[in-house]
């Protein structure tokens, strides 16, 4: 007997097909989303930034508050009064500046107890979006108003504010002539629609003088560059303070590490640990390259000529450190680590080290001009004088915004009417410095 062939009802098995198929096409699209995800992700973590501030065009601004602590009245305007003003911290209310403190107040929350402490002209700002991004600590900076109109720096800060979080923890202090009265209405909407730079009205400016102007008196034409410094340094709020320019970016964990490393690090000796500094090496990279983060990264761009110590090629004797070959070869891992102690003597007796310190140390001198050159030199030389110990800090830097200066500022002969300015205050400071200190021919400040 022939059997008959058996055949599978349709309608049995119809609803497990169509549920294959619906979990078939689910885990397709969810698969292409997260491939469009991950693709979208490393595109933009690939990016080279050769713009301050360039990331910010793939950022959404914040559709609530400003990340930052608003005070006198902004964003809508600024709002003061003669008692919120203040003297210059060295010359006090004979400056010829005035200086109203935290226009914007940083949160310290659980932030690393060091404060990058730095200053800028309007066509700076877009570096504090790259500071806040890299430095994980508070940052205290000056800004200086040549005109009274804070308008720009205000509407470019404003818009940081509602773009990059860790602008949470930025103060921002205003430092302008004393004859001058600060006025700032808000001209444009916040939030900001987007986040791209280019949304800013703000032309950057190819350094940081302010250019000089037809005004033949020079007294009221200079950036007041160790006013903006003493304030910014004033105005920190924590133990420590890296007293730096806002184009120096940090390396990796630098705030943080710093900090575990004074942990280990103790002083045996507290009257020695008063007068001793922790100097982070500088450097500056091509600007075909990105900023290293480790010092491995910034080793290999050395190794291959793409990498140099700061003003390596303009100013010799400005920031070479003693043991740089020592710094190069040494392995210090992830860690911050003491290389060498050394003292600013001779053959280091023009040295400009960028450290970490404290408020306790020696003021920068305020009649000195950004434009006349040498603004940071006596402080240094007073420090010298009076028995500092400068500790080299290994597994710490700062990298200069990529681009390696080759031209001397001293070719630019604008410079010179601000440079005998800047000499006549320098040779009375230097013979005031002199009375109070025992000598020390080491400290010599005799170019080599």
């Amino acid at each position: 007997m022939v059997s008959r062939p058996r055949f599978v009802s349709k309608s049995k098995y119809v609803p497990f097909i169509i549920t294959l198929c619906l979990v078939t096409v689910i885990f397709l699209l969810s698969s292409n989303i997260h491939s469009v995800k991950v693709t979208k992700l490393v595109e933009t973590s690939e990016k080279t930034y050769h713009s301050p501030g360039e990331y910010l065009k793939y950022v959404s601004p914040s559709k609530g508050a400003s990340y930052c602590k608003l005070n006198y009245g902004l964003p809508t305007q600024l709002i003061y009064s003669k008692e919120d003003i203040f003297g210059s911290p060295e010359i006090q209310l004979n400056s010829s500046f005035r200086i109203l403190y935290n226009v914007i107040e940083g949160q310290l929350e659980k932030a690393p107890g060091v404060t990058y402490v730095t200053h800028m002209t309007k066509g700076f700002v877009f570096y504090l979006a790259e500071v806040a991004r890299y430095w994980e600590g508070p940052i205290s900076v000056a800004a200086y108003i040549p005109d009274g109109d804070p308008k720009v720096i205000l509407e470019s800060v404003l818009h940081l504010c509602y773009c990059e979080p860790q602008m949470s923890r930025v103060s921002l202090h205003l430092v302008f002539r004393k004859d001058l009265a600060l006025s700032f209405y808000l001209s444009k909407l916040m939030p900001p629609v987007r986040c791209d730079l280019q949304e800013i009205s703000i032309q950057q400016s190819a350094n940081m003088n302010i250019q000089p102007s037809n005004d033949s008196n020079i007294t009221n034409n200079w950036y007041p560059i160790n006013v903006c410094r003493n304030a910014a340094r004033q105005a920190a709020l924590t133990e420590y303070v890296l007293v730096c320019d806002v184009e120096l970016m940090p390396s990796q964990g630098l705030a943080s590490r710093f900090i575990d490393m004074t942990e280990s690090y103790k002083c045996l000796e507290p009257e020695t640990c008063q007068k001793r500094v922790f100097v982070v090496p500088v450097f500056e990279v091509e600007n075909t390259e990105e900023l290293p983060r480790n010092k491995q990264q910034l080793v290999q761009l050395m190794e291959q000529s793409k990498a140099v110590y700061f003003h390596q090629l303009s100013c010799v004797h400005c920031q070479k450190f003693p043991g740089l070959e020592q710094w190069k070869e040494s392995d210090s891992g992830d860690l911050i680590k003491p290389l060498i102690e050394t003292k600013r003597e001779v053959p280091y007796h023009r040295w400009e080290p960028i450290y970490i310190g404290t408020k306790q140390e020696p003021m920068y001198f305020e009649q000195l001009s950004w434009e006349g050159f040498q603004d940071k030199m006596l402080q240094m030389h007073e420090m010298c004088l009076a028995g500092y110990n400068l500790v080299v800090l290994d597994g710490a830097f700062l990298v200069h915004w990529p681009g390696i200066k080759k031209a001397k500022r001293k070719d630019e002969p604008w410079r010179l009417p601000y440079v005998k300015m800047n000499q006549r205050y320098y040779d009375t400071l230097l013979r005031n410095i002199t009375k109070r200190y025992h000598p020390n021919p080491q400290c010599s400040l005799k170019k080599p």
